[in-house]
């Protein structure tokens, strides 16, 4: 999908075009179920100043940045399982 978008908005999966300062972007952002990845590829021509041709590539996981946003953390599923242990323990000792 091709989306036409303003710069500093949020970007959607597919291709986004967008003027920017002197110049226009094209970014082709895509998703990875698997890895719960966004990747992004983002091509920009600036002709203002020094023309020139700008490359980068990103990638994000969807997870983490969710949780970093609401403060939240991170658990493995054995600190879990020795802590339901610990409980237990102690609720049968009272």
């Amino acid at each position: 999908m091709i989306h036409f978008t303003k710069e500093g908005h949020y970007k959607k999966i597919g291709l986004n075009l967008y003027r920017a300062p002197g110049g226009f972007v094209a970014s082709w952002m895509w998703y990875t179920p698997s890895l719960h990845e966004v990747h992004g590829w983002r091509f920009r021509f600036r002709w203002h100043i020094k023309p020139r041709f700008i490359w980068s590539v990103d990638r994000t996981n969807v997870i983490d940045n969710y949780l970093l946003q609401h403060g939240f953390e991170l658990v493995n599923r054995e600190e879990l399982v020795d802590l339901k242990k610990l409980t237990c323990i102690e609720s049968a000792r009272n």
